[in-house]
């Protein structure tokens, strides 16, 4: 009977090690489904995440981008800043195209800077800048004449008489061609020795002319003259802007005979 006892004792445990196996494999299998339910489940609102984001920029792109922003006292489709005599003194209009990356520039900056701005602060022409972005490509960056560009126009914006001054710091201190250009602080530094407020670092940062440059004044210059520097008087291409104090006495010389003629019309 002992060993009958014993016998049975020892099946017993067995079967109890046996059970005890089975439901730890159960527990375990459970906790895997477990894991496995919230994997999935997070896996799936990771994808509804993603897929909704991507919805969302598709959706944002389809959309219009609205108007693009002009400084003040502008029209949305006017290509250039205007400085010097009011549009409608009857004053010759000189026009600038300008790209900061342009060598050429540089020099018509070095040769004709001091009269330009002898000219816009005795009110004797009409200038309207067209600040450019084709030489982008230009820059390791890729982007340095559009930020530029833009910078000018945020200066412009915060007050036309610093225009100058900030296209002279520009181009005295212009970066080589296939350079990154001059970085966002820098561009920004030069603006504020030029005289701007600190309300054109908050423009630069913002991008605020970045789409009127690229999508108004420099198709504006792509279509009228092409390249930089381009100069015209009164609509007629001047060329001879290497020559020192030539372009001031061509613009003077269109002044005089438009108050000629104004007078015999009179």
């Amino acid at each position: 009977m002992a060993a009958s006892g014993s016998s049975q004792s020892a099946q017993e445990r067995r079967e109890a090690q046996r059970e005890a196996l089975r439901q730890q494999r159960h527990a375990e299998l459970k906790r895997q489904r477990s894991v496995r339910t919230v994997v999935i489940a997070a896996i799936t609102v990771v994808a509804l995440v993603i897929a909704g984001g991507i919805g969302f920029l598709i959706y944002r792109s389809a959309q219009p981008e609205g108007p693009v922003a002009v400084p003040e006292g502008m029209s949305a489709d006017q290509p250039y800043l205007s400085l010097g005599a009011p549009e409608d003194s009857g004053a010759p209009v000189l026009e600038v195209h300008l790209d900061f990356m342009c060598p050429y520039c540089g020099q018509f900056e070095d040769i004709n800077g001091a009269d330009l701005e002898q000219l816009v602060a005795d009110e004797e022409a009409t200038v309207h800048l067209v600040p450019r972005r084709f030489l982008d490509t230009q820059s390791s960056s890729g982007d340095y004449s559009s930020r530029a560009a833009a910078a000018m126009v945020c200066v412009y914006e915060d007050d036309p008489a610093n225009v100058l001054p900030f296209q002279q710091l520009m181009f005295e201190n212009q970066p080589a061609e296939g350079s990154a250009g001059l970085d966002d602080e820098q561009i920004w530094g030069y603006a504020q020795e030029a005289g701007a407020s600190d309300a054109v670092e908050s423009c630069m940062s913002d991008g605020t002319y970045e789409r009127w440059v690229k999508e108004v004044s420099d198709p504006y210059g792509e279509e009228n003259g092409g390249g930089t520097p381009y100069v015209e008087i009164d609509g007629t291409e001047f060329q001879d802007w290497a020559t020192e104090g030539a372009l001031a006495q061509a613009v003077r010389d269109a002044g005089e005979g438009s108050a000629a003629s104004d007078a015999g019309e009179g």
